[in-house]
């Protein structure tokens, strides 16, 4: 539920673990980051066509998570993604106050709401997504203080932010759109002394 379609994608192809003080070295020959591979030809072209049209959107996903929690105050952000489909584009935001989810879509190009929320109660959820919402709740910092780290260090700007899970522990995922290609930033957001990311190549 909050791991969105490209960013379950680039999962696939695993995450390389670099120190932060790596980061810093990153473009004097740190190790990259190897493409994912094992896409489908379909799936290539639904992530490129992605890519394509959100170089078209106004309003950022850091905008998005200002909009969406200020709609409800004390709400907070876990899902942002970017939707380029049906002929506009748009954010899907999740928020969570008070035991519910609330979905919501934000138009990218003027900022406002589309339609009316959505609400679902925590209860209803899986487990899996419960376990995330547990891990959220405890965490040091938010969805909006890790999207910025991601962009700085993916040197791109971000198509998609929202909650993921590894050996029991919850992650933030954020991927990024940088000079035509995607890369997936993983935080721990417990331990911001390390990131983890994976990156999907240009189409050549």
């Amino acid at each position: 539920m909050f791991v969105d379609r490209i960013a379950a994608l680039l999962m696939l192809s695993g995450l390389l673990v670099l120190p932060m003080p790596t980061l810093a070295r990153e473009a004097d020959g740190a190790a990259k980051p190897a493409p994912a591979q094992g896409f489908r030809e379909s799936e290539r072209t639904a992530i490129f066509q992605e890519i394509k049209v959100f170089a078209n959107a106004k309003i950022s996903v850091r905008d998005a998570i200002k909009i969406a929690e200020g709609l409800a105050s004390g709400a907070k952000v876990v899902d942002v993604s970017f939707d380029g489909g049906g002929g506009r584009l748009a954010y899907n935001v999740k928020t969570y106050l008070k035991g519910e989810i609330s979905a919501v879509t934000i138009d990218a190009s003027t900022g406002k709401t589309i339609g009316d929320a959505v609400v679902t109660p925590v209860s209803a959820l899986v487990a899996k997504d419960k376990i995330e919402l547990a891990g959220f709740s405890t965490a040091v910092i938010d969805l909006s203080d890790v999207v910025p780290i991601a962009e700085a260090y993916g040197s791109g700007k971000a198509v998609s932010v929202g909650l993921g899970e590894e050996n029991g522990k919850v992650i933030f995922l954020v991927v990024v759109v940088t000079d035509g290609s995607l890369k997936q930033i993983s935080v721990d957001p417990n331990e911001e002394s390390r990131l983890r990311n994976a990156s999907f190549g240009k189409k050549h």
